[in-house]
C-alpha cells in the first residue's frame, strides 16, 4: 500500500514539472497584470508552436532555437506580439497589449429573436482537398473563416458547428476567436491585410472548447455572450488548438464544401501576422454559424 501510495505521489509530481530541458514563462496583460490563458505561442522559422495554460504559463527549451529566432504570440483580446528569444532570456514575464472591441453592456430588449443560419449541413463534402493537410501539428493547428451579414443589425453568435475528417485527431481543444476591423469594411479575394488592422470581438474567453469526435461538432457560444455590434458588416472566426502547456499537440483537419451559394469564405491567418480571404468561390471550409438578431 505505502509503495502504491509513493508511485502516484512521484506521478503527480513528474506531471507538474516541466520536460527536462524546458523552462517556464508567463504572460500577463500590460494593463491589469492578470495572466493570458491559452495564448498560442509559435517559433517563426520552424513554426513549432505551444500554449499557455489557464494561468499564463507556457515551456520551453530556448537551447533548442536559433540565437535570431522569434515567437508569434496571439491570444484573445490582445494584439498579435512579436518577441525576439533574446527578450525571453531576460525575462521569464511577458506583457501582451490589450486589443479588443470596447463595447458598452448589450442589452436584449426585444422580446422576439430572429435566428439566422449561415452555411448548409447537406452541401457536398470535398473531402479529397483535405488529403493534403494531414495530421501534422505544424499545419494544421488553425483555421480561418470569413463570414458575411446582411443588413444593420447587431449580431449574437449562438452556435458555431464545424467538420473533422480522420486525417486528425477527433477532439482537439480549441480557441474559437472573432476578429472584426474598423480600416477593412469588406476583405477582397487575395487581399492580404495585417492582423493589427483588426481587433477581437471580446476582451477575453470565458471558454476553452473540445471537438466532440468526428463528423459534425457543435460548439455553444452563448457563454462567450459574442456580440458583434451592427457597423460590422463581416467577421473572421478562427478556430485556434491549444494543448494547454505540457498536453501532446492535438491537429484538426475541416474539409470544404462545394456547390455553396452561402456568405461563407475560406480564409488564412498566419503567424506573421497577415489575415484574407482565400477565393469567394463557391467552396468554403465545412462551418456553420447560428446567430440571432433583434
Amino acid at each position: 500500500m505505502n509503495k502504491l501510495i509513493a508511485c502516484l505521489l512521484i506521478i503527480l509530481i513528474i506531471g507538474s514539472i516541466p520536460l527536462f530541458g524546458q523552462e517556464t514563462w508567463v504572460l500577463k496583460s500590460a494593463d491589469e497584470n492578470v495572466p493570458v490563458p491559452y495564448a498560442k505561442v509559435t517559433e517563426l522559422n520552424s513554426q513549432q508552436w505551444t500554449s499557455s495554460n489557464q494561468q499564463g504559463e507556457f515551456y520551453l527549451d530556448i537551447s533548442l532555437v536559433p540565437d535570431d529566432a522569434k515567437f508569434s504570440i496571439s491570444a484573445i483580446g490582445y494584439a498579435d506580439t512579436l518577441m525576439p528569444v533574446g527578450l525571453l532570456k531576460k525575462s521569464r514575464s511577458l506583457l501582451l497589449r490589450p486589443r479588443f472591441v470596447e463595447m458598452e453592456e448589450h442589452l436584449v430588449v426585444s422580446k422576439t429573436l430572429k435566428k439566422h443560419v449561415v452555411g448548409d449541413f447537406d452541401l457536398p463534402l470535398s473531402l479529397s482537398k483535405a488529403e493534403g493537410r494531414k495530421r501534422n501539428p505544424i499545419t494544421t493547428n488553425r483555421y480561418a473563416v470569413y463570414f458575411e451579414f446582411p443588413g444593420k443589425k447587431t449580431k449574437i453568435l449562438s452556435r458555431i458547428s464545424f467538420y473533422l475528417t480522420d486525417l486528425g485527431d477527433p477532439d482537439p481543444k480549441m480557441t474559437v476567436r472573432v476578429l472584426v476591423s474598423d480600416d477593412i469594411k469588406k476583405p477582397k479575394e487575395g487581399d492580404i491585410h495585417s492582423i493589427s488592422q483588426f481587433k477581437d470581438i471580446r476582451g477575453q474567453s470565458h471558454s476553452l472548447y473540445e471537438a466532440n469526435g468526428y463528423g459534425w461538432t457543435e460548439l455553444d457560444l452563448s457563454g462567450d455572450e459574442i456580440i458583434i455590434p451592427e457597423k460590422y458588416k463581416g467577421a473572421f472566426i478562427v478556430f485556434d488548438v491549444v494543448n494547454e502547456g505540457q498536453e501532446p499537440h492535438k491537429t484538426m483537419v475541416i474539409p470544404f464544401q462545394n456547390q455553396s451559394n452561402e456568405k461563407i469564405f475560406a480564409a488564412f491567418y498566419n503567424t506573421g501576422g497577415s489575415i484574407g480571404i482565400l477565393n469567394k468561390r463557391k467552396d468554403h471550409f465545412a462551418v456553420i454559424l447560428e446567430y440571432f438578431t433583434e
